[in-house]
């Protein structure tokens, strides 16, 4: 069998065949994550064939990866319009409709691909996602197991059904369904995360350690097995997340970050730009705004109308490109916040970050470092997970992986880090398997004078 050119120079594009041959190259490197080389080929290959269904699709696929969602819905629309019987590219479609938050738009699509293809078990998987997320829960049930007896490998289905059981608090059943995913595909570490998440909601802190101790003998010092294995365990818990922990878990829910938050009804963005604005007052775009781990942009709305500039700060490359795609923020950096604040002594007059500092125990140094890039008279605004009123840590690492605190702790910090509290309220961040999670709203100030 003749393998496919290696590179785009052995391609002679002028030919029918050699464009079939460009994009079955151009899809190996995409795959292969060789983004530019693809890209390359897929915009010579539009460039003698603009209409060629396949090459915008995939064209389009490409820019979603790379965080430009506009050109993303443009390409692939278009591929639709062109190839309208095919059911593989209007479940591509609802995808990216869903990541969007266009969820009617999103359901027409995936049932334009099953209308197409009755039995199409990622179709039915995308489905059962959107229907989950709405809350439509015996629909998403019953097309997951439709997807799972048509193709019983189909590790992906058997997860999100798992996810969807431990939504509604069925947590057995959560457990033999990501069981049987686990059979299936033993290194799945969405699978591991799960299932031991599963089990310490059982009470059974001892079976998720040892998924996560055989998840380490496989793959020793993964980051995602070490902090799970600490939470779980209560030992060796460190004073805050690993820095690779934090990009592993965001640069893998980038792109779908904001339709999930959505639909579990997300507030912490929304708790920090009412306070900002109870505080400030009338926006007059006067202040130098940090978005201190900004993620993809959630809060930079709300932000805008306050600011001379707007920074925002992340760790993960996946969630800075979502947020390059709002073309709001004057700057983004890839930065660990606390390292970049220091970095940048008296550089702003406002700082928030929202559900960031859930992945800090130890708040000590977060809070030094925000007090020093603050200017005199500056705030500082956060939330943090709250912990039960019955506990007297400073704070604890829950199972989940996010840490949760004390107010006592909270209002100890103001006098150590220099700044004087003028907010602690309680407040409920979003939703988790249905129930309101409790944290807590702070706001600060830097003494002095603006």
């Amino acid at each position: 069998m003749t393998s496919p050119p290696e590179t785009p120079r052995e391609i002679d594009l002028r030919q029918p065949l050699a464009i079939a041959d460009a994009l079955q190259v151009a899809t190996q490197l995409h795959r292969a994550g060789h983004h530019a080389d693809a890209q390359e080929i897929y915009r010579r290959v539009l460039a003698l064939a603009p209409d060629h269904p396949d090459a915008l699709h995939f064209m389009g696929v490409l820019a979603h990866d790379q965080g430009r969602d506009e050109e993303a819905l443009r390409l692939i629309a278009r591929s639709v319009e062109l190839a309208p019987d095919h059911a593989g590219f209007c479940s591509n479609y609802g995808n990216l409709l869903l990541d969007n938050e266009r969820f009617e738009d999103a359901e027409r699509h995936y049932r334009q691909a099953l209308a197409l293809d009755p039995d199409r078990p990622d179709a039915l998987h995308n489905y059962a996602v959107l229907c989950k997320a709405l809350r439509r829960y015996p629909e998403a049930e019953r097309r997951l197991l439709r997807a799972i007896e048509l193709a019983p490998e189909f590790t992906e289905a058997r997860n999100t059904l798992a996810g969807l059981y431990f939504r509604q608090g069925r947590i057995e059943e959560a457990v033999t369904q990501a069981c049987e995913a686990l059979v299936r595909e033993p290194s799945n570490a969405f699978t591991r995360e799960m299932l031991g998440n599963a089990h310490c909601r059982l009470g059974q802190p001892e079976r998720a350690a040892q998924i996560y101790r055989e998840w380490l003998a496989e793959d020793p010092g993964n980051p995602k097995a070490l902090h799970h294995l600490a939470a779980c365990t209560g030992e060796g818990v460190p004073a805050r997340a690993s820095d690779a922990y934090v990009q592993c878990i965001f640069d893998h829910f980038s792109k779908s970050f904001d339709s999930r938050l959505a639909l579990l009804e997300y507030r912490a963005p929304t708790l920090v730009g009412e306070a900002v604005a109870a505080r400030v007052g009338e926006p007059a775009a006067d202040l130098d705004v940090l978005d201190a781990g900004c993620g993809t942009g959630l809060c930079a709305a709300l932000l805008k109308p306050f600011a001379r500039t707007l920074i925002g700060v992340d760790l993960s490359q996946g969630m800075l490109g979502k947020a390059r795609g709002r073309r709001v923020y004057d700057a983004l950096h890839q930065a660990e916040l606390c390292a970049y604040m220091r970095q940048h002594p008296g550089g702003y007059d406002l700082i928030v970050s929202a559900d960031t500092l859930v992945y800090f125990g130890a708040l000590d140094e977060a809070m030094a470092a925000a007090a020093a890039a603050l200017r005199p008279g500056g705030w500082l605004c956060f939330t943090v997970e709250a912990l039960d009123a019955g506990e007297t840590a400073d704070y604890r690492l829950q199972h989940h992986g996010r840490y949760a605190h004390s107010r006592a702790y909270l209002e100890a910090l103001w006098g150590s880090a220099d700044l004087t509290g003028l907010q602690l309220e309680p407040v409920v961040l979003r939703l988790d398997a249905g129930e309101p999670v409790a944290g807590w709203l702070v706001l600060a100030q830097r003494p002095g004078s603006r």
